[in-house]
């Protein structure tokens, strides 16, 4: 909790884990499975949510998207928490659906995925100020009394997460961890719907599939006017797939950049059930020749993702791990550009090879990663070269400072081999001493 304290996360996910592993232990598939489970937990309640708009074989399609959706399978296999946010947020979103229809005995269960979905991620909150905005413009349309019953809700949250928080503010608000991300553009935006859809692509794909989305939009457009106007659930929905979005776009300009796509998985649920619900719009023939060119589309898509070298959400840490404990020497040292990714080296590098991270993190002691300074930069490299002839650097995530270390070791020590195990993930070796004694004289 300490640890967890320190960083931009909640804590559910890593007490569920930390249980979790001592019983399943810390194998590659242990480890990854538990969020398995989660993505699976979510196909049930997408059908559920579904059929609040849809009818029961589009309602079962619906799941079938999300089932192959090769975004949320990239995250149903990594350790963390985020099908565990997914799955929160879609038993919010049905749970809010069936109180619009007035069915009462849902609001202990939407403040129990409340309190759940707030302790899972703090983007959690967007889904919920999505539903309360969608009730202020739509509020005399929900039942008597919705009002305060919405507000003894978010006093449960509040009460629920005060305590996490608190305990946050006192260890600084992660003040020194958190991630450096550069600000979103308007590309960004329809990118991030674009991964939502077809997963994380190569460059040359993803350029593609952007640049089709205005041609979608305005399909999507004509459809909605050409046949019917959007339900009252469905006008939910479409609130859900597209307002947590634009807060996070928007606070990423007034408060720090977070714009990033995993933080937005809430969205991905309404944005199948959205596309199966203007499907449905159509005829029969069309509506099916759709549908399974979808599934073609989407399984081509996920099977690229899985395979190619080139998927950009792809860090190699294994391989990269292998090749130093084959190479390097016992006169050698590893560096790491950004220190949390000492993490996922360590669980794969089986070597006995000096690990250092720059700037410095002394993981022994309480307390925050240092701040990275370049006035300091040559001494904490001199410190790490001492009786070693080269040094391994590795660069994995950019906090900021990526290219100035870069830039400090081609200056002042020889490149002797560069390998990019993945699209950022790169070795760099460096000589910085040398092996056989030398002699002078006069």
């Amino acid at each position: 909790l300490f640890i967890v304290a320190q960083d931009v996360h909640m804590p559910l996910y890593h007490i569920l884990f930390h249980f979790w592993t001592i019983f399943f232990g810390t194998s590659t598939e242990a480890i990854r499975f538990m969020s398995f489970l989660f993505f699976v937990a979510c196909l049930p309640f997408i059908y559920l949510l579904a059929r609040t708009v849809v009818s029961r074989p589009w309602a079962l399609f619906a799941a079938t998207l999300f089932t192959l959706s090769p975004f949320a399978n990239w995250y149903a296999n990594e350790a963390r928490m985020y099908t565990l946010l997914a799955l929160t947020s879609i038993i919010s979103q049905y749970f809010f659906v069936r109180i619009m229809k007035g069915q009462k005995n849902s609001w202990p269960w939407y403040t129990l995925a409340a309190i759940v979905g707030a302790y899972s991620h703090y983007f959690f909150m967007f889904g919920l100020l999505a539903q309360a905005i969608f009730y202020f413009f739509n509020v005399k349309r929900f039942p008597k009394r919705t009002f305060v019953k919405f507000i003894g809700v978010a006093v449960a949250v509040i009460i629920a997460i005060s305590p996490w928080i608190i305990y946050f503010l006192m260890q600084g608000a992660a003040s020194t961890t958190r991630p450096r991300i550069a600000e979103p553009t308007p590309i960004d935006f329809f990118n991030v719907y674009s991964q939502f859809i077809f997963g994380f692509q190569s460059i040359g794909i993803n350029t593609m599939l952007v640049s089709a989305w205005p041609l979608m939009v305005v399909l999507a457009l004509v459809t909605v006017r050409r046949f019917t106007n959007p339900t009252f659930p469905v006008s939910y929905i479409l609130v859900a797939a597209i307002v947590p979005v634009l807060i996070a776009f928007t606070l990423s300009f007034i408060i720090s950049p977070f714009f990033l796509s995993r933080y937005m998985i809430a969205a991905v649920a309404p944005i199948c059930i959205l596309i199966v619900w203007l499907l449905a719009r159509y005829s029969k023939k069309v509506a099916i020749t759709v549908s399974v060119l979808l599934v073609l589309l989407s399984s081509t898509l996920f099977i690229q993702q899985m395979r190619s070298q080139q998927t950009p959400v792809r860090e190699n840490f294994q391989q990269v791990s292998d090749y130093i404990t084959k190479e390097a020497t016992p006169r050698d040292a590893i560096a790491m550009s950004s220190p949390f990714t000492v993490y996922p080296f360590e669980y794969y590098y089986k070597g006995t090879l000096q690990i250092r991270t720059l700037p410095p993190w002394d993981r022994q002691n309480p307390g925050p990663v240092s701040a990275f300074s370049l006035d300091t930069l040559p001494k904490q490299v001199d410190d790490l070269k001492k009786g070693h002839e080269y040094i391994y650097l590795i660069l994995s995530y950019d906090q900021g400072y990526e290219e100035a270390i870069r830039t400090y070791f081609r200056d002042n020590y020889e490149l002797v081999e560069q390998k990019t195990f993945s699209p950022k993930l790169t070795l760099l070796k460096f000589r910085v001493g040398y092996n056989d004694p030398v002699s002078f004289s006069k």
